[in-house]
């Protein structure tokens, strides 16, 4: 299993969330560091209505055992309406008892709109604090519409702070 679980937590298929988890996983590649993406699109869904683990389909048991057994996360998450998106918060709310286990640290990348909503990043911070005392690193690499161009991530900023928080999930995984 990875030590380094990157959720994509947009199911638009032209997701600019997805750019910057790729840009991580390559970053992450790079160093040497085994990770694995989860798309969420990728995976059949269900809602969070508080059953048992074992009563969710074998994607959802699937993603727990693969979350349960890393030492560290990257949640890519866009915002909507100012905050998470509604499927990556189903998906912690089902699978937050697999990040309880032992301490772990998670990195955010945050896509948005506009850079007025980049606060958006402290909902999850609490959702993963408080739900599944979960410890986030910074920075905190945010990107906006006009750090792309042609499906590609063109900001070196924002390639900059994705490169920081790498280097500061890498360093506390050891």
């Amino acid at each position: 299993m990875p030590d380094i679980v990157l959720i994509q937590g947009s199911l638009n298929p032209d997701s600019k969330t997805s750019i910057l988890i790729n840009e991580t996983a390559q970053q992450l590649k790079t160093r040497g560091a085994d990770s694995q993406v989860l798309d969420l699109r990728d995976l059949e869904m269900q809602f969070c209505d508080g059953r048992t683990l074992k009563e969710y389909n074998s994607d959802m048991q699937s993603a727990y055992s693969l979350m349960e057994s890393a030492k560290a996360y990257v949640f890519g998450m866009p915002v909507y309406c100012y905050s998470v998106s509604g499927v990556l918060k189903n998906f912690i709310d089902i699978t937050s008892g697999a990040m309880e286990s032992r301490p772990k640290y998670a990195g955010i990348l945050c896509n948005m709109g506009g850079a007025s909503s980049f606060m958006a990043c402290a909902d999850l911070e609490k959702i993963l604090s408080f739900e599944s005392h979960v410890m986030t690193v910074q920075p905190i690499p945010f990107a906006v519409y006009s750090d792309f161009d042609s499906g590609q991530l063109t900001s070196g900023k924002v390639r900059s702070k994705i490169q920081a928080m790498v280097d500061r999930l890498l360093e506390l995984c050891k």
